[in-house]
């Protein structure tokens, strides 16, 4: 790294950390999240120049753009569940566009290449900037351009590395002391009014940020070595698709599918018996309680007899419990494939069986969600227990297709594909404007309700969604009965105060499509009696 390219990412971290500052200080979370997150991966551009942008591999090129759209996401909805998702995904995602500049191959590699290019990634914003400050000052022979004086560089470090010190002390002296804050006051009197401990906030809160992008920008500029351990890459020969010849095949190398994967000594390996004899078990108890759900809730058997329960209460329960035994045992498939010695016929049928089996779990828990909700309306938490239910249907099927094709080792991303797109599609839909619409329907029109159903608006619960909420709770307004026409009024207003009077919401960085939608929708009330 030379001292130019160290100086221009120096200049590069500390322009995110300004940047960072400004957007997000006094502000909700907003559009700043796409402004700040755009920043960051021009900065990484730049940082790695148009030879390596050049080098990317095209099967990544999806994943900075997917960043920024959940970014996006997060100037669209405030519901609180999808916003930390959305921020989560930015920030996964931004750090594999970013990972993949430096020269990572992201959706080549297997699970353990992508578990340990994320914790290089996470490495990097710990150590920081401290490779980029080691090749600020120019080598032996480095030309940097118009000569200065001998003393000029020398003198710069030194009011580098005193100015964050001094800050520091005058802030210590000046809480210590009256006296001489007044004094420091007086002395570093600003043009505008901004008192020296939000000023030393301010710094150390920019610093901060710069460090971290520091070390981020290292790693998208191609420096992986400053922060981690060289890596053995995974090499592509043949290429993909390709099996290689007879004589070509490289020793202690085994190929799937035309994809070289190392085979490490003491790599943990199952026998194909005990493969199998596991399948075969699992497909025994899984049979057994498929033959159960045909019987019992598909068929309508007595379960008071069976059970104690009346066949209402026997089917609103155990959704959860079935949506993770469906996950484990989708895990338990993938797991086995991808480690088992030898891949027979047997092998494939128990592990497509066992797929097949955990398919109708998930009919099962997609039916016993569906009474519960039947009964009780919606909320957020069955909004997103119906989408992972969907979720693992399609990754089920993704299991067995790559199961049957024997590329088990694409697994990993093929789900993080799915859990995109999952994420996409609840953003689109928006579960609090959704919840909120589909129960107030139900208090409006009770023959939506089956018999035995909880009739009624539960405003305790309505109350507790966001801004996605509201236009839905508008536009119902004038059809509800009294007293829940009372309640929401109540609550919307209570709602319209606080958007107009929290300073965190009317600066420009944290605008928000739901938050607007909630006052144009607001405004249209008329003026509480």
């Amino acid at each position: 790294m030379t001292g130019p390219f160290a100086r221009r990412l120096l200049a590069l971290a500390l322009l995110v950390g300004a940047a960072t500052d400004i957007l997000f200080r006094g502000n909700a979370l907003g559009v700043n999240v796409l402004v700040d997150l755009a920043i960051l991966l021009g900065a990484g551009v730049l940082a790695a120049g148009p030879a390596q942008i050049r080098r990317i591999d095209p099967l990544d090129a999806w994943l900075a753009p997917a960043a920024l759209a959940f970014a996006a996401f997060v100037a669209l909805r405030a519901d609180p569940a999808l916003l930390a998702v959305n921020v989560v995904g930015a920030v996964i995602l931004g750090g594999a566009a970013l990972a993949s500049l430096g020269g990572r191959a992201l959706m080549r590699a297997d699970a353990g290449r992508i578990a340990a290019t994320a914790g290089e990634m996470a490495l990097a914003t710990v150590i920081g900037a401290v490779p980029v400050a080691g090749a600020v000052r120019p080598r032996q022979g480095e030309r940097t351009g118009r000569a200065a004086p001998g003393w000029a560089a020398p003198l710069l470090r030194g009011v580098l590395v005193a100015a964050p010190l001094l800050l520091v002390f005058v802030v210590l002296f000046a809480a210590a002391d009256a006296v001489f804050a007044a004094a420091a006051g007086r002395v570093l009197a600003l043009p505008f009014d901004l008192p020296i401990a939000e000023l030393a906030e301010r710094s150390a809160g920019v610093a901060i940020v710069a460090w971290i992008a520091a070390g981020v920008l290292v790693a998208a500029a191609g420096f992986w070595a400053v922060v981690s351990p060289p890596v053995v890459q995974v090499s592509f020969d043949p290429p993909i698709g390709t099996p290689p010849a007879g004589d070509g095949a490289e020793p202690g190398v085994a190929y799937e599918g035309g994809l070289a994967v190392v085979d490490r000594p003491g790599r943990f390996r199952i026998g194909h018996l005990e493969a199998l004899v596991v399948l075969v078990l699992v497909d025994l108890l899984f049979a057994a309680f498929v033959a159960l759900q045909v019987a019992y809730l598909f068929g309508g058997l007595d379960t008071l007899a069976a059970a104690g329960l009346t066949y209402a209460d026997y089917a609103r329960r155990g959704f959860f419990e079935l949506l993770a035994a469906a996950a484990l045992a989708a895990a338990v498939v993938a797991t086995l494939d991808a480690r088992v010695r030898r891949r027979s016929r047997g092998f494939a049928v128990a592990a497509l069986a066992l797929l097949g089996l955990t398919g109708v779990t998930l009919v099962s828990s997609f039916l016993r969600l569906r009474l519960y909700q039947d009964a009780y309306g919606w909320t957020e938490l069955r909004f997103w227990v119906l989408l992972s239910i969907g979720w693992l249907a399609v990754a089920l099927l993704a299991v067995g297709v790559l199961v049957v094709l024997g590329r088990s080792g694409r697994l990993v991303h093929v789900l993080g594909v799915l859990g995109v797109l999952g994420m996409l599609l609840a953003n689109a839909i928006g579960p609090q404007g959704f919840v909120a619409a589909r129960n107030l329907e139900r208090a409006m029109d009770p023959r939506l309700v089956p018999a035995g159903g909880r009739v009624g608006l539960d405003n305790a619960y309505l109350s507790t969604l966001g801004d996605d909420a509201v236009p839905a709770m508008v536009a119902a307004l004038p059809e509800l009965a009294e007293p829940d026409r009372l309640a929401v009024r109540a609550h919307l207003e209570e709602r319209r105060r606080e958007l107009a009077s929290d300073p965190g919401l009317a600066g420009w960085p944290a605008w928000n499509l739901a938050r607007a939608q909630a006052r144009a929708a607001l405004a249209t009330l008329d003026p509480a009696p």
